[in-house]
């Protein structure tokens, strides 16, 4: 499968500056595509897992994240009991840096923000009085038009490149063009792990996916993501069993075993190591 060129309905007849959406869905999407628009991404409700380049974490109601253009993002909900089902709202911001570029260049000096723009290709997530001012200004544009709508857009450029509330998603070493052959290939891996995070994978399964050699895939693997494949397919395992200890009641051993795991030492292990914590702590912190 070929990576998703999503072409925005709204920039493919104009050359806006940005478009504005309220997204409603019954769950988070699994399609993995990329898009020559930056965006600015607010969840309101839901849970899941996000993956931005090479990052791959876990997230919550309240992520707020900044993603460059043309970087392959997703994020994906896990399935959960049907009583404890959210629905999956985000606000989302599209923006196109060229045409926002043009546009504010007679009037200003665009440098900085030409940057930023640049430095968005790592993907990042805002945090802090930042984090709260963009919310805040997202959160009213649903009711905004014309010049309202305008001087909102032109505050959060503002607030974006002068912020330092920031945590990189990505290292400056991944600022990788994913073009031709590696972006089929990435796209057709993130599919996978996807949908068979939650069963035995073998390294020589993904190669085969991914259709290198065993030793090309590790290289490539580690180049594209800096983690080995094992690292990676256990963030997305534990990520998972997080939303199984916040959302379910099931045993740490069937939490294990429906995340993937086949031994529950090395679950407990594994999930230490990352979160900090053991499974039944973790769980209790939700629930005390």
């Amino acid at each position: 499968m070929k990576p998703i060129y999503a072409l925005l309905p709204d920039f493919a007849t104009t050359q806006k500056p940005f478009v504005f959406r309220e997204i409603v869905r019954s769950r988070f999407s699994t399609d993995f595509h990329f898009h020559p628009e930056c965006q600015l991404v607010y969840v309101v409700s839901g849970s899941g897992t996000r993956i931005i380049g090479g990052s791959i974490e876990q997230f919550d109601a309240g992520d707020l994240t900044f993603i460059g253009p043309n970087v392959p993002h997703v994020w994906y909900s896990h399935a959960v009991q049907p009583e404890t089902a959210t629905e999956a709202r985000s606000l989302a911001l599209y923006i196109n840096p060229e045409v926002v570029l043009n546009h504010l260049r007679p009037f200003t000096d665009t440098q900085s923000l030409a940057d930023f723009f640049r430095q968005s290709a790592r993907g990042l997530c805002l945090t802090g009085s930042t984090r709260e001012q963009l919310v805040q200004l997202l959160m009213a544009m649903p009711g905004q038009s014309d010049l309202p709508l305008m001087s909102s857009f032109l505050e959060v450029l503002e607030v974006l490149k002068t912020s330092s509330e920031v945590r990189w998603l990505n290292p400056e070493s991944l600022l990788i063009s994913y073009i031709g052959t590696s972006q089929s290939r990435v796209s057709r891996l993130m599919h996978f792990l996807q949908d068979h995070f939650r069963q035995p994978i073998t390294l020589e399964e993904a190669a085969a996916v991914a259709g290198l050699q065993l030793h090309s895939f590790c290289r490539f693997f580690k180049a594209l993501t800096q983690r080995t494949f094992s690292e990676f397919l256990n963030e997305i395992r534990v990520g998972f069993a997080c939303q199984l200890l916040q959302q379910s009641d099931l045993s740490v051993t069937q939490v294990a075993y429906e995340s993937g795991y086949g031994n529950v030492s090395y679950f407990n292990r594994s999930f230490k190591k990352m979160q900090g914590t053991t499974p039944n702590a973790y769980r209790r912190s939700f629930r005390t």
